[in-house]
């Protein structure tokens, strides 16, 4: 180990915006059961928050640099390979025991020969392509890592078998934050009516997606309101809310965060693919997901994706290998498809029900059953790595409360 004067030095690192969540959530569960670690961090603010006061040090600023695509990867790349010159020279002159890694997956693994070389273990949380069932995406971390905590059990398998020390640990969207207001008291504070219905729209964590889904959704929206009385939320990440005030009508309620609340109180959701869909699922709020990409990304997509015949891009499908929740994608997303579909959704009881149903299943496919969460569990592997006594490491988990299910 490489630490000083007892005290363990951890590096994290996250560039998706929920991959910067959970790893600061990670971040903090472990700083509470060991106030002597040293947290540094590249990634978004909840990550340079989480490790505040820990003596680490917030090596910068992650936020917008994931990207999907070709064109999103060039427009980023200068940023992106600064922050990679600032990660290596960082590691270089200070000693660091462990690193965790998030997600993010073309530059985490691009760094992983540069770990192994320098003698840091390391754990993958929530490793590329976890998602994937079968073939071998996602299984080029196996010479390099130490550990793997997964969300998803067939990603453990999968990981075990290319010789990965691999845990299913669950997904940390189970887990309940403490003080979360109740459904009807958040329906009371985003002023929603008896005879009115609630729809949240989420257009995604990235500016050039809310370019391109906001007015769509916005247009949807005047269509639901011939057919139903209905308010509009819309949850945004911080540091886009005022550039992405342009694309919504005034009359819409725009929040910060609190993607999860929006869909918790709403009766139906317009979801850009990705993560928020399972967030979704989890809350139990019917929905319609949706993509399209500026018509660059729709050249590079019918040149180089379409010919694989991905049959799900949003991931309740992807988990239950069948269409649970409606796609609208590419050509398909417009705002007449978005708005039908949101009002057979919000006029069909049968077609919430069985929403429900499947949503049920996801949740157990993400670990409902698991009896300690992922952050508790990955906090704990990670002190095993470190070589924490056992003993110890069971005293301090029963000394302090674990985040819910």
């Amino acid at each position: 180990m490489q630490s000083i004067n007892g005290h363990r030095s951890i590096l994290f690192l996250a560039g998706d915006m929920s991959g910067d969540i959970y790893t600061s959530r990670l971040a903090k569960r472990l700083a509470a059961r060991n106030p002597e670690f040293i947290l540094h961090a590249l990634g978004g603010r909840h990550l340079g928050e989480a490790i505040s006061g820990t003596g680490g040090t917030w090596i910068g600023d992650t936020t917008n640099c994931s990207a999907i695509g070709i064109t999103s990867v060039l427009t980023i790349y200068p940023r992106v390979h600064l922050l990679s010159l600032k990660l290596r020279q960082f590691v270089r002159t200070h000693p660091i025991d462990a690193v965790v890694l998030c997600d993010w997956g073309g530059f985490n693994c691009f760094h992983l020969s540069f770990f192994k070389k320098a003698g840091i273990p390391i754990l993958y949380y929530f490793p590329p392509r976890s998602w994937q069932r079968t073939g071998s995406p996602g299984l080029q971390i196996a010479p390099f890592v130490k550990r793997v905590a997964t969300p998803f059990e067939w990603s453990a398998r999968r990981l075990k078998e290319a010789g990965c020390q691999a845990e299913w640990v669950g997904h940390p969207l189970l887990e309940s934050e403490a003080g979360r207001m109740s459904r009807e008291e958040l329906r009371i504070e985003f002023g929603v009516k008896k005879n009115e219905k609630l729809i949240a729209l989420l257009p995604g964590s990235r500016m050039p997606e809310i370019k391109i889904l906001g007015p769509r959704m916005a247009d949807a929206a005047e269509k639901i309101l011939c057919e139903y009385p209905a308010k509009f939320i819309v949850p945004l990440p911080e540091p886009l809310v005022e550039k992405a005030r342009a694309y919504f009508p005034s009359t819409f309620k725009i929040i910060v965060g609190r993607a999860a609340d929006a869909l918790l109180a709403c009766d139906a959701a317009i979801v850009k693919t990705g993560t928020a869909t399972l967030e979704a699922a989890v809350v139990g709020a019917p929905q319609v997901a949706v993509y399209d990409l500026g018509w660059a990304g729709r050249i590079e997509w019918l040149l180089l994706w379409v010919w694989k015949r991905i049959p799900f891009i949003a991931m309740p499908n992807i988990i239950l290998q069948r269409m649970a929740v409606p796609e609208l994608l590419g050509f398909d997303c417009r705002p007449e498809a978005i708005s039908a579909a949101i009002c057979k959704l919000l006029g069909s009881e049968v077609e919430r029900e069985l929403m429900a149903k499947d949503y049920s299943e996801i949740r157990r496919h993400l670990g409902e059953k698991l009896s300690v969460s992922a952050t508790e569990r990955t906090a704990e592997i990670l002190e095993e790595m470190l070589g924490k006594p056992a003993f110890e490491t069971e005293n301090l988990a029963s000394a302090t409360a674990p985040a819910s299910r």
